[in-house]
């Protein structure tokens, strides 16, 4: 008497069952790597703009935060309004554009002597927002 099984196996599902944890884990990987966007500088909350614009260049950032005493970041560093005026004269930007991104609640005059001084110095000034409202 010849015995036969009762649950046969497909042997396309041996191929299958790869290919569906390969796209599986290149999903995963999309989703994570996705929040690994860089944005140098200091954490800032940004103001809410519906209007933005894409990336731009090679620009260099100037971070302006909120508080008490509103700091000023060039290059991940801490500086004063001279000490960028500076740095802007020792190391100009090849792509003559600054973004600023200034904190919501930073104060308008700390952004405007900033504004002032990349304008001065010949550099086009991009505001930095947030396409998210808070």
């Amino acid at each position: 008497m010849k015995l036969e099984r009762a649950v046969r196996l497909n042997p396309y599902l041996l191929f299958i069952v790869p290919l569906v944890e390969v796209v599986c884990l290149l999903l995963l990987l999309f989703v994570v790597s996705s929040t690994f966007l860089v944005h140098p500088g200091i954490s800032v909350n940004l103001p809410f703009s519906k209007f933005t614009l894409g990336t731009v260049g090679n620009s260099a950032i100037v971070t302006v935060t909120a508080g008490p005493f509103p700091r000023i970041y060039y290059r991940d560093q801490a500086v004063t309004l001279e000490e960028l005026r500076a740095a802007f004269a020792k190391d100009p930007v090849t792509d003559k554009s600054i973004i600023i991104r200034a904190d919501r609640d930073a104060p308008q005059g700390s952004v405007v002597q900033v504004m002032n001084l990349c304008l001065d110095r010949g550099y086009s000034v991009i505001l930095a927002t947030s396409p998210k409202s808070p």
